[in-house]
């Protein structure tokens, strides 16, 4: 879920995602929230959830407004403990603003 609720999914397009892996299982929405807002405007934190347990897959996506905001939350907590785990933080590789996939014939 979302950390912004039931209110339905927030406008993502010209934002930046970041991947950020390996976050603990209890990790919610609303604890990478206020760690990632220190950097920038947070446009949405998604956790991905299993379809048929509904626990965590251990990794989220935060969505930045600025492009800069978002290298800076890179930059300051990529390999920080959160947790108890060491997180990776990185741009996303696929969604509106990623760099294209070399060798994949487009449609």
């Amino acid at each position: 879920m979302s950390h912004f609720g039931r209110s339905g999914p927030p406008d993502i397009r010209d934002t930046f995602s970041l991947l950020v892996l390996n976050i603990s299982f209890r990790t919610t929405a609303d604890d990478l929230y206020p760690l990632f807002e220190r950097y920038g405007k947070v446009v949405d934190v998604f956790i991905p959830r299993d379809r048929r347990t509904g626990d965590s897959r251990g990794f989220a996506f935060v969505r930045y407004k600025y492009a800069d905001e978002a290298q800076k939350a890179i930059d300051r907590l990529d390999g920080r403990n959160v947790d108890g785990r060491n997180i990776m933080v990185q741009f996303a590789k696929y969604g509106p603003n990623a760099e294209p996939i070399h060798g994949i014939a487009e449609c």
